[in-house]
């Protein structure tokens, strides 16, 4: 709560033009002044102050704390250093200013020179200070990569990207590769390639045309700092000498607060790995022959070695990343402190413990139709229509033939996760891996509104109705939670996903998996309670070596599946001739989830669930349900959203 008051009082002091507490202010007696006088030049003072500095502490319950970082003061106090030499002459000159004021306000006259010089010398110095002092902006924050090529720089970017985004505060990655090439586009030389020997630090041409491709991208960075909605910004670029990174901190001294982070790897076995991956994306090598590139990008990164500088300045901020995209290093956090970069070496450590290239998947998945979404209800804990059971037999087969494999043929690990409510729970009984229930992936709570329908919301509640239309996203049910509240509680899910070896299944709700896919696939903030969360479709995301996610989906054809079933029996089939449509013997499954077939009575009945006899079947192949027209296979790119809302599919 202090740290409220604290920022509060700071903000109020920046709006008021006030010095900080901690400005370099020379304290001058005037005890000896007379009292008029002295009520002048208090006056002057105030006027230009604002208000009294005594607010320089807070009182929080019975403790008295500072009202200002002492850490954020650190550049302003160098700069007023710097500004020393100039005190001189601005004091003269407000000296001059202050003695002209006060005697246009027809003043009594200064009692003696030393007084006067007081006077004036108290009345430049509160001047003084007001005028050198700069502020730095402390909302704003600048995260400079720094690192040789493939060493995971871009990669991390995009991952606290996704995560700041996601936590509400605006992030932007500015990639200097982009305007190196388009840099080259506008010199309009044929001949010219940025192979291995542009990036060649003796090369004066390319060290010209790299500076100048980074001070458009600087400029285009700041630029988008200035505007209201921005907060943090990510400069991905190699910015691997100390020359380079000395030019960013006096370019950024005194405007914006900034911090390194510094990526190493010495492990030639993922540098390898590396490489091969960033031949398939990047710009630099398309349409070349794989072997070519690669030789021509090894030899870059020897131009790069030659001068490269590891950070080694104990003054600056900085993460220092050694060896972690293997998984197995460690960190060096130097002089990081505050609210977001200690967010930021939170989460690295989670996302650099997996490694990067691994071949890991990520299904999210809502649960099977349950009875409240046929009669368009919020919330509730009900149980699976016969859809969302038919739905649950069916997944363990498409999931069992996704999961990547070993040299050997083995399965890579499988972890199933789902929400603490039933539906889940019964959808994900059928997959035979290891299931662990949390409670931050339950449905939002919508409080007052859980058990009615949209309409009868709209009827009843009318006030309620409008508000949530308005902003959905930050819209809280009576007595329950808002799309921003789910988002704060999914945090721990998140960096938990980052930080698992293994391929992860998570069965949940729909708010909920808009909220995670709105993470995973860097959607703006805004769209989340929009996003398109279809029941009874699996969506497939694999993680691709520069941070991002490849999507594809698995849509279910479950009326279908039930109709197949209801034609084999009326053809004369049996229980155990219709087995292909639940889980193989081996699978530990639920009796409520399994059909009795002889209470259909034609394709189009609903099947009814039984608890007296398992089915006991083979299992289909991803090919067998595609073949059979059970399962559609669908590539997504990253605009999927829906147009609005409906009582089934919400909330």
């Amino acid at each position: 709560m202090w740290e409220f008051w604290r920022h509060k009082l700071e903000k109020d002091r920046v709006s008021m033009e006030l010095p900080s507490p901690s400005a370099n202010v020379e304290r001058v007696s005037i005890t000896h002044l007379p009292t008029q006088e002295q009520e002048f030049y208090d006056s002057q003072a105030a006027a230009q102050l604002g208000h009294d500095t005594s607010t320089s502490h807070i009182y929080f319950k019975d403790l008295k704390l500072l009202a200002h970082n002492e850490d954020s003061e650190e550049e302003e106090e160098e700069e007023g250093q710097e500004a020393q030499q100039e005190e001189g002459e601005e004091g003269g000159l407000s000296a001059a200013a202050a003695a002209h004021a006060y005697s246009a306000a027809g003043g009594v006259g200064v009692e003696g020179p030393m007084a006067s010089y007081a006077s004036l010398e108290r009345m430049g110095s509160v001047r003084g200070s007001t005028r050198r002092k700069k502020r730095v902006d402390r909302q704003k924050l600048i995260v400079i990569l720094v690192g040789l090529p493939a060493r995971g720089k871009t990669f991390l970017c995009n991952k606290l990207m996704n995560y700041l985004n996601w936590l509400g505060h605006p992030t932007k990655h500015i990639n200097v590769g982009q305007y190196r090439r388009k840099v080259k586009s506008v010199e309009s030389q044929a001949s010219w390639v940025q192979d291995a020997e542009f990036f060649d630090v003796r090369n004066p041409v390319g060290k010209k045309l790299r500076h100048e491709a980074l001070l458009l991208a600087l400029d285009d960075m700041e630029a988008w700092l200035e505007t209201e909605e921005s907060q943090v910004a990510v400069l991905d670029a190699t910015n691997s000498t100390e020359e380079r990174r000395s030019f960013l901190r006096s370019r950024f001294h005194g405007k914006w607060q900034y911090l390194f982070i510094e990526s190493i790897c010495n492990d030639m076995e993922v540098l390898e790995n590396n490489y091969r991956l960033k031949m398939m994306y990047s710009p630099d090598y398309k349409g070349v022959d794989t072997e070519a590139a690669l030789a021509d990008f090894r030899s870059r990164i020897r131009k790069y070695e030659d001068a490269y500088e590891t950070i080694m300045d104990r003054t600056v901020h900085y993460i220092k990343l050694i060896d972690m995209v293997t998984g197995r290093g460690y960190m060096d956090v130097n002089r990081i402190s505050g609210y977001l970069p200690g967010k930021m070496v939170f989460f690295l450590m989670q996302v650099c413990r997996a490694g990067v290239g691994r071949p890991r998947k990520i299904w999210l998945t809502r649960h099977g139709e349950s009875q409240f979404n046929t009669q368009g209800k919020i919330g509730g804990n009900s149980q699976l229509s016969p859809r969302g059971e038919m739905y649950a037999q069916l997944l363990p087969d498409i999931l069992n033939s996704r999961v990547p494999r070993t040299a050997d043929g083995k399965q890579y690990p499988v972890a199933v996760w789902t929400s603490m409510l039933q539906r889940t729970i019964i959808t994900a009984s059928g997959l035979p891996y290891p299931k662990v229930q949390w409670k931050a992936l339950d449905e939002i709570q919508a409080g007052t509104c859980d058990g009615l329908t949209y309409q009868e919301v709209a009827r009843d509640m009318p006030h309620e109705y409008e508000l949530r239309c308005q902003d959905k996203l930050r819209y809280r049910y009576p007595s329950g939670e808002s799309y921003m509240d789910v988002i704060q509680r999914l945090e721990p899910v998140v960096t938990e996903v980052e930080r698992e070896k293994e391929c992860v299944v998570i069965v949940s709700h729909q708010a909920v998996l808009r909220a995670l896919y709105g993470y995973f696939m860097n959607q703006p903030l805004e769209s989340v309670p929009s996003i398109d969360i279809p029941l009874h479709t699996v969506m497939e995301l694999v993680p691709k070596a520069d941070g991002t996610m490849a999507e594809t989906r698995f849509v279910v054809d479950v009326d279908k599946a039930i109709a197949d079933a209801a034609e084999l029996l009326a053809q004369g089939g049996s229980a155990s001739n219709t087995t292909s449509l639940s889980s193989s013997p081996e699978r530990s499954t639920n009796p409520s989830v399994h059909f009795d077939l002889g209470s259909a009575g034609s394709a189009s009945a609903f099947l009814k669930p039984t608890g007296n006899r398992p089915l006991v079947k083979r299992s289909r192949s991803m090919a067998e349900l595609a073949a059979a027209q059970l399962v559609r296979q669908e590539e997504v790119g990253l605009d999927r959203s829906d147009s609005g809302d409906d009582a089934v599919s919400l909330p």
